[in-house]
C-alpha cells in the first residue's frame, strides 16, 4: 500500500487540529459560562451600589442617622464613629437586620466600638469618660472602618475631645 505523503500529512494535521479543538470545547463552554456569571454579578453589584448610595453632606444629625439603620434591605446603612459618618452598606451582613452589629446601624457607634460591647449603656455608664485602653481600641476600629467604608459627612455636635488619645 502506497501512502501519498503529500496528502497524508495535511490530512493528519487537519485531523489532529480537529481533535484538539473538540477536546477543548468543554473548557471553552465553561469559560463562556463563567464570563456570563461574572457579567451578571457585576450588574447585580452595580445595582446594589446604586440602591445603597446616599449623597454625602457636611453634617448629619442623630435623628437623620436613625433613618438609615439597615431595615431597608437595599438602602444605605449609616454609622458614626468619632464624629465621622460612614455608609456601611457593603457590610450589610454585619450591620443589617439580623447582623451581629445591627445595634450600631443608624447611630453613633463610637462607644460600642471603644468598649467592644454590643449592649446599651445605662445613663450612669454614658457619663463615664472612655479610658486610655478604650480610646486605643476605638482608634483601631476607627481606622478599619475609615479604610473600608465611604465617608458621607460629619456628626453634628460631636465632641472630638471625648475620644482624643
Amino acid at each position: 500500500m502506497d501512502i501519498d505523503l503529500q496528502h497524508a500529512i495535511p490530512l493528519l494535521a487537519a485531523t489532529s487540529m480537529g481533535a484538539w479543538w473538540l477536546s477543548g470545547s468543554e473548557s471553552r463552554a465553561k469559560q463562556a459560562q463563567y464570563a456570563e456569571w461574572e457579567s451578571q454579578q457585576k450588574q447585580y453589584q452595580a445595582e446594589r451600589e446604586r440602591l445603597a448610595y446616599i449623597e454625602p453632606k457636611d453634617t448629619w444629625t442623630v435623628d437623620e442617622l436613625t433613618q438609615y439603620n439597615g431595615e431597608d434591605e437595599n438602602g444605605p446603612i449609616l454609622m458614626a464613629v468619632k464624629g465621622d459618618v460612614y455608609n456601611v452598606w457593603k457590610g450589610r451582613n454585619f450591620y443589617g437586620v439580623g447582623g451581629e452589629y445591627h445595634i450600631m446601624a443608624g447611630r453613633d457607634a463610637t462607644r460600642f466600638l471603644a468598649k467592644n460591647r454590643l449592649e446599651e449603656e445605662s445613663e450612669e455608664q454614658l457619663k463615664i469618660e472612655l479610658n486610655i485602653a478604650e480610646r486605643a481600641n476605638l482608634e483601631m476600629w476607627y481606622w478599619t472602618i475609615k479604610n473600608k467604608y465611604q465617608l458621607v459627612g460629619q456628626l453634628e455636635g460631636y465632641d472630638l475631645k471625648s475620644t482624643e488619645m
